[in-house]
């Protein structure tokens, strides 16, 4: 398997310092160019489990293998993993240009190298023309692109997808599925997405994993 979680588990303490269990023992198994879906009910730990496999948490207890190697304890920047999250969370005071051209500026690609592979990903992700213009400039499923476009210029191992649809209209969510999964298919780039819409998870996935929270006795 490329992607591996083996029995992770995930505490937090609420306010009077109880202990509250969020994921405890869940195993996945994803293979290379998989798209595997995590589908569930609010609280039933989906977010955690994909914040957990970028390092943005730490789990309790268990561990993450990718491709051979344990990752449990490596920071997010070493993972080689790209995350679009619910929200976008584009840089407002950049253009779409910019945005999409940060990660690979970060890891200092030579300008011309930058630019070519900038162009290339606008074109798949059909945003051609658009460069110049802000965040604030654009709709809702243009800036779900921006983000797809930011996270895949990088080529990324992993990319991860936190319920990036969920803030779209359901006429726009329903074209933004196929263009997903258009995608995915000229990428071939390793999926996990979380997402409550079973639907969803269906229409998208090669692999959907039911999660189910926790009961607590």
């Amino acid at each position: 398997m490329y992607l591996q979680l083996n029995n992770i588990s995930k505490e937090f303490h609420d306010r009077r310092g109880n202990v509250v269990p969020v994921i405890k023992n869940f195993s996945l198994s994803v293979e290379k160019g998989d798209f595997t879906c995590l589908v569930g009910s609010s609280g039933c730990g989906k977010t955690t489990a994909l914040r957990i496999i970028a390092g943005l948490d730490s789990p309790t207890s268990g561990q993450i293998i990718l491709n051979g190697t344990d990752i449990t304890k490596l920071p997010p920047e070493k993972r080689e993993m790209a995350v679009v999250f619910q929200h976008y969370a584009l840089f407002p005071h950049m253009n779409v240009y910019n945005n999409v051209a940060f990660g690979l500026n970060v890891r200092k690609l030579p300008k011309k190298e930058i630019e070519t592979k900038v162009k290339n990903i606008l074109d798949v992700v059909g945003l051609s023309g658009l460069e110049g213009r802000s965040p604030n400039e654009l709709s809702g499923g243009q800036q779900q692109r921006v983000a797809l476009a930011r996270a895949l210029v990088i080529e990324p191992k992993v990319l991860l997808c936190d319920e990036p649809l969920s803030n779209l209209d359901a006429n726009l969510r329903v074209q933004m599925r196929a263009e997903i999964k258009s995608i995915h298919k000229k990428f071939g780039t390793t999926t996990v997405y979380v997402t409550h819409d079973a639907d969803e998870a269906r229409f998208l996935a090669d692999t959907v994993v039911e999660m189910k929270p926790i009961r607590i006795l």
